[in-house]
Parts: C-alpha cells; sequence; structure tokens
C-alpha cells in the first residue's frame, strides 16, 4: 500500500520527530544539570566523611596517650622534686609510640601547681610557665575539660595540646601534663584512614597562616577568614583554588581553652577529576540523546506505518485461535472501530487463556497430590519404626528427597539434646537431580551443605521457627525465603531455603526433633492439600515412635520389677546370715579361731551388708518425693560423712561450687546417687598407689539453665568395652558387687529428666558428667 505525501500519517510523523526532538534535547538539559550537581554533592559529602574521620583520628589521639599514661604511670611513685620520673616516663611512652611521643614533653605537677619535674624536647621545655600552670589547673576542673581530657594554648606563637591526667590518692593529687606541638608533622600523623589521592592535600593553618617547610602565606581573603574564625563555625566548607588548581576544601577549627580561634586543619580534595567527569558526562549524555533521537524516530514511523493494517493481523490471530494453537500476546492497534476491535479480541484471548492455565495448574496439583499419597503410603511400609529410631528417621529424610518419594529438593534432621537444649544437626539429605550448577542459589548450599548443617546448634528456649514446631509439635510452613524469618541459626539463613516446611519428630527418645524441608531453587510452592498430607504423615509416623516407646519403657519397667523381687526373695536370708557372722565377730569372748577365720571374711560381709541395705532401699521405693534440693549442701553433707574414710587410705577430695545447684527431685535417691559415684571412685582409687584424689565440681549454664555436676578421679579408668555396658544391670567389674549400683543411677538421672554420661581412658582416670534442669520458681 502507497501513501501520500500529503495524507495525515506523514504529517503525524513529521510533527512527532519535532515533540521528539524537543523533549529530548530539554531531557538531556535536566540530565546533565542533575548529574552535574550530583557529582558535586559526591565530593562534598567525601569532603565531610574525610574531614570527620580527620577529627576522629584527632580526638581519640588524646583518648590514647591518656590511656599510654595510665599504664605507665602506676609504676612509679610521684614526689616532689621527681624529676627521673619524668623521664622514665617519657622513654617507655617512646618505646611504645616513637612516632607519637617524639615532641611530647612530659610533665608532672602537684596539686597546688608546683612543677614537679618536666621532660622532653629542649625546644618544647619551658612552655609550661606559672601563668600556664594556672590555667591548666582551671581547665582540669572544668567539665569540658573532663569528657575531653585535653586543651590547647597559643604558646609563642605556636599551638600545644595539654593533655592532662589525674593520679594520686585520696590525700594528695599529682598531675601528669603531656604537650604535645600542634603543627603539619602532627596533622600528618592523623592521614591514616583518610585514603587520599596523590593530588588530595591536608593542610595546617595557624591564625590563617599556611605553615610548611615551603611557605608561610595568608592562606584565604580576609572576608573568608572573618567568617571561618567565627567560633560557631567548627566545621567550614568551601572552593578554593590553591597553585591554579580547583578544590573543594574542609575545615575544622581549632580553638584554645578560652574560646579563641587558634588555627585550622584542612582537607582539600582535588576537583580535577570532578571537571574530566563532567566533559565525560556530557559527551556521553550528548550521544545517548542523539542515539535516542534517531531510534525513536525509526521506530515511530514503522509503528505508525503499521497502523494501517491491524485488521490483518487481527485475521492471522484469529486463524491461529480456531486451529487450536496459543496466542499468548496481542499487540493493540489502529483507532476507532479497529481499536475496538482489538481490544475486544485481546480480552477474549485472555479470558480462553486464563481458563486453559487454570485448567493445566489443577491438573498438575492433582497429579502431585495423587503421587505424593502414593508416595507417602510407601514410605510408612517401609519403614521400620520398631528396629532402629535413628536409621528409622534416616529413612523418613531420604525418603522427603527422594524422586520415587515426595521429591523435596533438601531435608535436614536436627536432633533435640535434653543436655544442652539445643537442635543440633545430625542428617542431610539432597534430592539427586538437584543441579549444583544452577545459577540460582550457590554451590556451597548444595556441596557443603552437610558441613553446614553439622556445626548448626539451634536454641530452644529461642522463639525461632525451628523451636516453635518443636515446642508445639506441629508442622510450619512459609512459602518464602528462609532468610525473612527467625531460624535460631544465622547459617540457616545461608543455606538458601525457600518454600520450605518444619516437620517435627515428637515421642522418639534423644532421637526427638525437627526435619527442615524446602525446594531449594524449584519454584513449586506448599499448598494446603500437601500440608494435610504432611500432617498425616506426621500422625501416623508419632503413633509408631510413640508405640515403641511405649513398649521400651513397659520393658524397662517390668526389668525393674523383676529385680525389685528378686532383691525381695533373697534380701531376707542373707540379711540373717550377715548380721549372725557379724554378730560372732563383734562378740566379747569368741573363740580364737572363729575370729581368725571370720576375720578374713569381714570386709566381704560388710560388702554384702552394704549391698543388702541398697538393694532393700531400691525395692521399697514405690515413688518419688521430689522437692527443692540444693546440690551443693547435700555434696557437702556426703563427703563430711566420708572424710575419714578417705583419710585413711590417703585419698584427697575436693569439692568445688559455682552454684548452689538448686533443683526439683527425690533428696534420699539423689544421695544414693553421690555415694555411688563416690564409692566408684574410691575403688578404682585403692588400685592407685600414690597421689590418690577425686574433685567434685558443681557449676550452673547461664545460656539454657541446666546444673552440671562432674566428679573425676585419677584411678585407673575403663575401657571402650566397660563404658559400652556401664549402665546395664548385674554386669560389674568389681568382686563381691551385684553390678546394681550404675543401673540404678542412671535410672535415677533419667527419672529426673537429666543426662548422665562416663568418659574414661584405661589405665589414666574416670569423669562423671550429670547435666540436670535448674529449679524454677512457679510463676
Amino acid at each position: 500500500m502507497k501513501i501520500r505525501k500529503d495524507s495525515l500519517l506523514v504529517k503525524i510523523i513529521f510533527y512527532n520527530d519535532i515533540a521528539i526532538f524537543l523533549t529530548s534535547i530539554l531531557i538531556a538539559m535536566v540530565v546533565v544539570i542533575t548529574s552535574f550537581q550530583d557529582m558535586e554533592q559526591r565530593i562534598e559529602d567525601t569532603t565531610k566523611n574525610k574531614l570527620n574521620l580527620l577529627i576522629g583520628n584527632y580526638k581519640s589521639y588524646f583518648g590514647e596517650i591518656r590511656n599510654d599514661v595510665y599504664k605507665e604511670i602506676g609504676k612509679h611513685k610521684i614526689s616532689d622534686g621527681n624529676q627521673k620520673v619524668a623521664e622514665t616516663l617519657k622513654d617507655n611512652l617512646l618505646k611504645d609510640d616513637f612516632k607519637s611521643y617524639y615532641n611530647a614533653v612530659v610533665s608532672i605537677l602537684s596539686s597546688d601547681g608546683v612543677l614537679l619535674g618536666e621532660y622532653g624536647n629542649e625546644g618544647d621545655l619551658g612552655t609550661l610557665t606559672d601563668e600556664n600552670i594556672h590555667i591548666l589547673l582551671e581547665n582540669a576542673k572544668k567539665r569540658e575539660f573532663e569528657q575531653s581530657g585535653y586543651y590547647l594554648a597559643d604558646i609563642k606563637d605556636r599551638i600545644y595540646s595539654r593533655t592532662i591526667i589525674p593520679y594520686g590518692n585520696e590525700k594528695t593529687t599529682y598531675y601528669v601534663v603531656i604537650s604535645t606541638p600542634i603543627n603539619e608533622e602532627f596533622l600528618k600523623s592523623l592521614k591514616e584512614g583518610l585514603d587520599l589521592t596523590s593530588k588530595d592535600k591536608i593542610l595546617f593553618l595557624s591564625n590563617d597562616t599556611l605553615k610548611n617547610e615551603n611557605q608561610a602565606q595568608k592562606f584565604f581573603p580576609p572576608k573568608t577568614y572573618k567568617e571561618i574564625s567565627k567560633k560557631d563555625y567548627r566545621n567550614y566548607y568551601l572552593n578554593k583554588k590553591i597553585d591554579g588548581l580547583s578544590y573543594y576544601l574542609g575545615v575544622y577549627n581549632l580553638i584554645g581553652y578560652n574560646d579563641t580561634y587558634l588555627g585550622n586543619f584542612i582537607v582539600a580534595l582535588s576537583k580535577e577529576k570532578l571537571t574530566e567527569e563532567k566533559l565525560m558526562t556530557s559527551v556521553y549524555i550528548g550521544i545517548l540523546v542523539l542515539f535516542i533521537m534517531i531510534l525513536s524516530s525509526t521506530i515511530s514511523n514503522k509503528v505508525f506505518r503499521k497502523l494501517l493494517l491491524p485488521l490483518s493481523e487481527i485475521a492471522d490471530l484469529a486463524d491461529k485461535i480456531s486451529n487450536g494453537e496459543k496466542v499468548d500476546d496481542i499487540k493493540i492497534e489502529g483507532q476507532g472501530e479497529i481499536r475496538t476491535l482489538s481490544i475486544s479480541f485481546k480480552e477474549m484471548v485472555e479470558k480462553l487463556n486464563i481458563a486453559q492455565d487454570d485448567l493445566t495448574i489443577q491438573n498438575q496439583e492433582l497429579v502431585r497430590n495423587i503421587e505424593r499419597i502414593e508416595a507417602i503410603d510407601k514410605l510408612l511400609m517401609g519403614i521400620n519404626i520398631e528396629k532402629d529410631t535413628f536409621e528409622t528417621i534416616k529413612k523418613l529424610v531420604s525418603g522427603f528427597t527422594s524422586e520415587v518419594g515426595l521429591g523435596y529438593s533438601r531435608a535436614m534432621y536436627f536432633r533435640y539434646s535434653r543436655e544442652n537444649d539445643y537442635l543440633i544437626g545430625e542428617e542431610v539429605s539432597i534430592n539427586r537431580t538437584l543441579n549444583e550448577n544452577s545459577k540460582k542459589g550457590f554451590k556451597f548450599q548444595v556441596k557443603n551443605l552437610k558441613e553446614l548443617v553439622f556445626f548448626t546448634k539451634v536454641p530452644i528456649n529461642d522463639e525461632n521457627l525451628l523451636a516453635r514446631s518443636f515446642k508445639e509439635q506441629k508442622i510450619i510452613y512459609k512459602n518464602d525465603a528462609g532468610y525473612k524469618y527467625d531460624l535460631g541459626n544465622d547459617l540457616l539463613k545461608a543455606i538458601g531455603l525457600k518454600n520450605f516446611f518444619i516437620f517435627p519428630i515428637h515421642g522418639a527418645g534423644k532421637f526427638s526433633g525437627v526435619i527442615v524441608v524446602d525446594n531449594y531453587t524449584k519454584d513449586i510452592r506448599i499448598n494446603q492439600e500437601e500440608l494435610e498430607l504432611l500432617n498425616l504423615l506426621a500422625i501416623n509416623f508419632s503413633v509408631g515412635i510413640n508405640n515403641k516407646e511405649t513398649t521400651a519403657n513397659t520393658l524397662e519397667s517390668q526389668r525393674v520389677l523383676t529385680i525389685e523381687k528378686l532383691a525381695t526373695r533373697f534380701l531376707r536370708i542373707r540379711g540373717e546370715v550377715v548380721e549372725k557372722l557379724l554378730k560372732c565377730i563383734d562378740s566379747e569372748n569368741p573363740g580364737e579361731r572363729i575370729i581368725e577365720e571370720l576375720s578374713e571374711i569381714k570386709p566381704y560381709l560388710i560388702r554384702i551388708k552394704e549391698d543388702n541395705e541398697s538393694l532393700k532401699a531400691y525395692s521399697e521405693q514405690n515413688g518419688e518425693k521430689k522437692e527443692r534440693l540444693c546440690l551443693d549442701k547435700l555434696i557437702n553433707e556426703i563427703i563430711e560423712s566420708h572424710k575419714k574414710r578417705f583419710k585413711d587410705e590417703n585419698i584427697s577430695i575436693s569439692f568445688f561450687s559455682a552454684t548452689n545447684g538448686t533443683i526439683l527431685g527425690d533428696k534420699l535417691k539423689f544421695e544414693k546417687v553421690v555415694k555411688e559415684l563416690l564409692e566408684n571412685s574410691y575403688n578404682a582409687l585403692l588400685k592407685r598407689k600414690q597421689n590418690r584424689r577425686i574433685n567434685i565440681i558443681l557449676s550452673k549454664r547461664k545460656i539454657n539453665e541446666k546444673i552440671e555436676l562432674k566428679i573425676i578421679d585419677n584411678g585407673i579408668g575403663m575401657s571402650s568395652k566397660q563404658l559400652e555396658d556401664i549402665y546395664e544391670p548385674f554386669i560389674s567389674y568389681q568382686p563381691q558387687t551385684l553390678g546394681l549400683g550404675l543401673f540404678f543411677v542412671h535410672k535415677i538421672i533419667k527419672d529426673h529428666g537429666g543426662v548422665i554420661k562416663h568418659f574414661s581412658e584405661e589405665g589414666k582416670s574416670t569423669e562423671v558428667k550429670i547435666t540436670l534442669n535448674a529449679y524454677k520458681e512457679e510463676v
């Protein structure tokens, strides 16, 4: 189709090009002005930051002087006329920081203004006169001086800082004064951290006079100097040329003790690079505007040309739709009726696409739910809870990420440690199809996931998501990134959780905890149907775990009941025999032969009697009488009752208590625990020839409110085999004992919600560690 020169389309294109040209010029001007202002603002902000950093270095310099002097001042006794102290103090400061104290003068004053000693550079000695001392003592009493610890003074046309450090006792006060000349060398020592370029400068002015090695001249014009020297202007900023080059200056006023202007520190940043940036920015924006004008003009020409042929495109799209093809995007073109037709056609196609997408999503969700139901069914059928709880949990963790299972990306199991009151990472499973080279996420979030999880501890007493899920025993899920939530440990925020849920494992004894599962880089959200299936899995899994724990507890109770009945049956007979034998030995006129024979078995009879008493006590206990119990007091009483016995065998026993160790427990049972453990240590030490000792330590953890009791002996220790079955009943490595002591000790600690552990090395030593819950007042 030909377009005539006088057509409306040609006129529209012509006027549109003019509008584009004018608009581009206007935008370019606005951008250039804005960019220049931004550049100026950036150099101003940089100057302010560097000046503030310089001021910070300047003020901290005197704080460091005070700290250094305080360290040294306690080593010397200050007295009248003690010139040696000033010299020694200066020498020690030079050793610590030669550069900072080279030009400093150390003076020592009495509280009434007498100069006791002075040492430093000869050119700076004598600057502390009687008049200065009077001023110094007045300034030392000002409130503002107490905050800064120093002041500035103009002495013989030179600026000095006076850093004053009071020292003494309740009767006498002395002052150590560090006088430092403020000059260009001092200013250069403050450059650390300013990061200045070779073209930038820092300058020192004394009464508007620039002083350095080469020149001494007035720096500011009179009007500017008058404005800067006002004491109200502590910091001042301005543009200025130095040696023909443009700089932006940050000026810091040095104010003396009497609020007089003394001089300035100046940070001057070169604007040479800024000028180059402005030129390059102008060229770049000009080229960009020209390119935009050409591009916009070309595009508008093509767009207006296409306006005459919209019906053909609509017809083509209609053919595609009638053939079953999906049309994703329809451009609205044309004018009047053609535009109305385009809009109506677009709305119709959008509705068709939405309906088709909804059906597709619903089908996908239905297929996913069916697959998950089958996977959960297979998972429950394949898990043998009765065999091994930890292996069962490992299979569950693996099932979450199995492609033939639930198909999630990652699963991490955190076991609850009752001893430390933490959730501790113990197992990780990763979907095999997870693409480690995906652009989404980081490699370490997959490759090093096990190391990250195994080093992760989550406090259970915190209000984080894992702790909530564990304590409330419910699934918590978030269709979002994990770093937005409190997970209890920053490491968990770093592993890139996405669309995740927390699956609680409860009723599994020492293997209780939570499993954290996510979709990682997949854009798959957790829906309500999926949550219901996970709840079903949690219920079935918990029922199995609880049944196993119930069975285990029942077996343990029956075993204890059997032991109690067994003890009751033969205690009576053994007790009578032992009593008769002991009575025979202890009678007033026994036969010499009987005494000789029975004396040999007396230690064994005493041990049998003790076993009888212990078994009888355990067999007669029908319940616990828990009360507020102070372990500190209990242990001291037990140690006192065994003191003579230990002393006879040259066994030293020490008890260190950092807390009263208040718990809620049965006093009689805890007495048996401590006595049994001390008896074991006693027997182990009898086989050691010398240096026999027992250390008892009672402490409290501040983090999780746990009481720790440690009993450590340097006896003969235990082998790894002995440690494996140490808590089993009827197993003993001591002759003439029943082997029930540690079995009952373990049960008592467990019944009180605590943990007991033995650490030992054969031939060396044994440590027993008991962890209990601290007593808390009811609110």
